[in-house]
């Protein structure tokens, strides 16, 4: 481990580890961003000569600066590029000095086109969410935001009162966490899934439709309905046993009325 002149602190191993690239002047994205995040934080905690730096993502002539700044306190070779030894002292001393992690948000939304291992760190995250909220699809932990990132993000964001916008905000990104904090604690967190306005019956569409087959799932704690978003016989059907079962008028439709015993019903089993 390296020791901080500045402080006499010991160094603990870097996490979120070094993305294996890198970052220069014309680099951009969340790995600059969370840099430029850290080194404000540092500069606070440590270096009240650090120059303040716009968290924006983008490694222009004042973030090498302030590297280069950083990087003389420290021993580092002084070039204004952020390595792996750079990296590692930086996301290190932030860890010890401040508390931050892999999760914590890297100061800028994700969002479709976003790339790196900020974007497959919450891939990993909502696939493991998936496993209990199972109309959030999985898929490909990749670090590329495409359309299946944009749709998991947005069915979390539905379930949980956020605003269902597919992009990975600081409001997202930070419950997220503290959802997959709860489930792996053992206490899952209940949804709040608003009713979608209009009664869902065959022939519906959409994922108001996947939350209606994901919470039945649970409820009779078998998958046996596919999580599709299309509202079949069969999906018709699982409602109105559960409509019977829960003193509800056995229609198959889910209306203003069996929507929040749906809901209700499903928070239970967690």
């Amino acid at each position: 481990m390296q020791s901080n002149q500045n402080t006499g602190m010991a160094i603990v191993a870097a996490d979120p580890a070094y993305p294996g690239v890198v970052l220069r002047p014309g680099s951009s994205g969340s790995e600059v961003a969370r840099m430029q995040l850290y080194l404000n934080g540092l500069r606070d905690a440590a270096y009240p000569t650090l120059i303040r730096l716009t968290v924006d993502g983008r490694y222009g002539s004042g973030t090498a600066s302030t590297v280069m700044q950083y990087q003389v306190l420290n021993g580092l070779s002084m070039d204004g590029l952020i390595g792996r030894n750079t990296w590692d002292s930086i996301v290190g001393e932030y860890n010890t000095l401040i508390g931050g992690s892999s999760d914590t948000y890297p100061g800028i939304a994700l969002r479709p086109g976003s790339r790196g291992e900020d974007v497959r760190h919450m891939q990993r995250r909502l696939n493991e969410l998936a496993r209990i909220y199972t109309a959030i699809n999985p898929q490909n932990a990749d670090g590329i935001y495409g359309d299946h990132t944009t749709n998991a993000v947005r069915r979390f964001q539905e379930q949980f009162g956020l605003s269902a916008d597919g992009i990975l905000g600081l409001n997202t990104w930070n419950k997220i966490v503290s959802v997959y904090e709860a489930v792996t604690a053992g206490r899952p967190t209940a949804v709040v899934t608003p009713y979608p306005g209009n009664p869902l019956r065959v022939g519906s569409t959409g994922d108001s439709v996947r939350f209606v087959q994901s919470y039945l799932n649970a409820i009779h704690g078998t998958p046996h309905l596919n999580v599709d978003g299309n509202y079949g016989q069969a999906t018709a059907r699982s409602v109105a046993a559960f409509q019977a079962i829960s003193g509800l008028t056995p229609d198959g439709i889910v209306g203003a009325g069996t929507w929040p015993a749906l809901i209700s019903a499903f928070n239970a089993t967690l």
